[in-house]
């Protein structure tokens, strides 16, 4: 999880601009994460942006990497 919620205890309650940037790793990984206007910024990295950003909750995020095996 990403701690967030930290960030309501702040004087104004609020993250004035905030940016989350998550890279993936490689091409071949999956992720999986919840958020507002999530943008697709390269072939690895997603950027979440926002004003006056109140956290509610943490953010979890899910990375899955290829076994490279046969499966089964």
């Amino acid at each position: 999880a990403y701690i967030l919620t930290t960030g309501g205890n702040w004087a104004t309650g609020s993250i004035g601009k905030f940016k989350l940037t998550v890279d993936k790793g490689d091409p071949k990984n999956l992720v999986s994460f919840c958020g507002e206007n999530v943008r697709k910024v390269g072939p690895t990295r997603f950027e979440m942006t926002a004003e006056n950003f109140y956290p509610e909750h943490d953010i979890d995020i899910l990375l899955l990497a290829p076994s490279g095996g046969s499966g089964g």
